[in-house]
């Protein structure tokens, strides 16, 4: 069978995943999403069957839409300057926070990386889910989704308001721990489990009055750092508090 070939930047599908990567409304509205790379794409297709894929060579996904684009065309597609010649359209994932264990609540974590990697080191660490609270960025999003190497396609993710989050809490008994640099040390805390982890951007911190039953909790440092990275500081409170 000769693949469908896509050759101009002006193909309606070029534009779309041009919107899918920039566009959390457009994922919304047509509930997909991009993926980019061979080595995520085929980890994914695994257990997700891909809608459309696009590739720069002959390949064969039963059951998707396959075009043979030109590497310029997949350029256009993934925004990457090298891109490793795959890109593919996905069904997102719909997904609650339904089941028991500890959760983690982002608050405001606003750089994409950063969001990757905790949903990443979370799914790793088998928490239970991930509440996106404010102006946290969306996983699904493409800087986003490359940093978790997928990691919501796994781990429910559930956009929540403040008084949302205070409700699931207290429907599910977790006493919430809130990462903060003027917190009780976490080697001297007395952790009352389960639990649920907030953590918030590193430039403003997460308002403690929208937590009122929170406990701060702080790591130990060198005099010399002012704090850790969001990553950073939420991996080692991940692993520690699992």
């Amino acid at each position: 069978m000769v693949a469908k070939q896509i050759r101009s930047l002006q193909h309606k599908l070029v534009k779309d995943a041009s919107l899918l990567r920039k566009s959390k409304r457009f994922r919304e509205e047509t509930n997909q999403v991009l993926v980019s790379g061979k080595k995520m794409l085929f980890e994914l297709a695994r257990d997700f069957l891909p809608e459309v894929v696009f590739s720069v060579e002959p390949v064969s996904f039963p059951g998707a839409t396959v075009y043979q684009v030109t590497p310029t065309i997949l350029r256009k597609i993934t925004g990457m300057p090298s891109p490793d010649g795959y890109a593919a359209f996905f069904p997102k994932k719909e997904s609650k926070l339904a089941g028991k264990g500890p959760l983690l609540i982002l608050d405001g974590v606003q750089d994409p990386g950063n969001v990757g990697t905790l949903l990443r080191t979370a799914l790793g660490l088998k928490w239970a889910g991930v509440a996106l609270v404010g102006e946290t960025a969306d996983p699904w999003g493409d800087k986003a989704l490359r940093a978790s190497k997928g990691a919501p396609f796994y781990l429910p993710c559930q956009a929540l308001s403040c008084q949302e989050v205070q409700m699931l809490l207290q429907e599910k008994g977790l006493h919430p721990y809130l990462a903060d640099l003027r917190g009780e040390a976490l080697d001297r805390a007395r952790l009352v489990r389960p639990l649920a982890l907030i953590l918030s951007s590193e430039g403003q911190g997460a308002n403690p009055s929208s937590y009122p039953r929170a406990t701060p909790l702080t790591l130990p440092m060198h005099s010399k750092i002012e704090s850790y990275n969001v990553a950073s500081s939420g991996s080692i409170l991940l692993y520690a508090l699992r």
